[in-house]
């Protein structure tokens, strides 16, 4: 069994074909869902923090036309997709050298020491009301709020989290606040990825304690309590 309240299974790696998606448990789908919402079909896409390609090959599987976009073309196993290394000292706009109708950037602002400035950039790639799709943790939901009361850091953001970059936690409201200073309008926030309230999938005394305390914590939080991450769906004002 496996929905927002319960689950009984443990979480498996997922991959699209045969790439690795290196997101939380369904999460390219539902961004993939949000794309075809909000960006018609053939629209010209940019990806930012492609990685080695899992969600670029799936706009391309939906007719978008993709432009992937990462530090390190090492990591690239999409050969057929055009891929563009990012000049970090020239920015965004500059390494692609054109604008956009859309863009993505799937669980990578809270790599960056500068979340500010990636949105600024992401501005700056796209043309008029074009829209972006992004994904972060979500460290407001419950399960974050029960760690931060007891340990003082958010879930995702603890010392373990370091080794692979998580280093910028970003709230809704910081990052509405963001967007709205830089020119963006945010059209929604939705939860995402998976994260159930009681977690059976090993049934010991100890993770039974944690669901009561879980599902307490549930029913106390208000405002964006629900989802691994969130989803935010931003339209580039001019």
């Amino acid at each position: 069994m496996r929905n927002w309240l319960i689950n009984t299974e443990p979480k498996r790696p997922e991959y699209y074909e045969g790439l690795l998606i290196h997101a939380d448990t369904g999460m390219h789908d539902q961004a993939m869902a949000l794309f075809r919402q909000y960006v018609p079909a053939g629209s010209s896409v940019l990806d930012i923090g492609a990685g080695a390609g899992a969600f670029s090959r799936r706009l391309k599987n939906a007719t978008y036309a993709v432009t992937a976009l990462d530090v390190d073309p090492d990591k690239w196993l999409s050969k057929d997709i055009r891929f563009v290394r990012l000049d970090i000292d020239a920015g965004i706009a500059a390494s692609i050298g054109e604008r956009m109708d859309a863009a993505c950037c799937l669980e990578v602002i809270e790599h960056v020491e500068n979340p500010w400035n990636l949105l600024r950039e992401a501005a700056a790639v796209l043309k008029p009301h074009g829209r972006l799709i992004l994904s972060t943790p979500n460290v407001t939901s419950f399960l974050s709020r029960l760690i931060f009361l007891r340990t003082g850091q958010f879930h995702q953001f603890r010392d373990a989290d370091l080794s692979y970059g998580h280093i910028s936690p970003i709230t809704p409201f910081e990052l509405t606040t963001i967007a709205s200073r830089l020119g963006w309008r945010i059209l929604e926030i939705r939860p995402g990825g998976y994260l159930p309230v009681f977690d059976l999938a090993t049934m010991r005394p100890k993770t039974l304690v944690l669901d009561v305390l879980r599902g307490l914590a549930y029913l106390v939080a208000r405002n964006h309590k629900r989802g691994w991450c969130l989803f935010f769906v931003l339209e580039k004002l001019a």
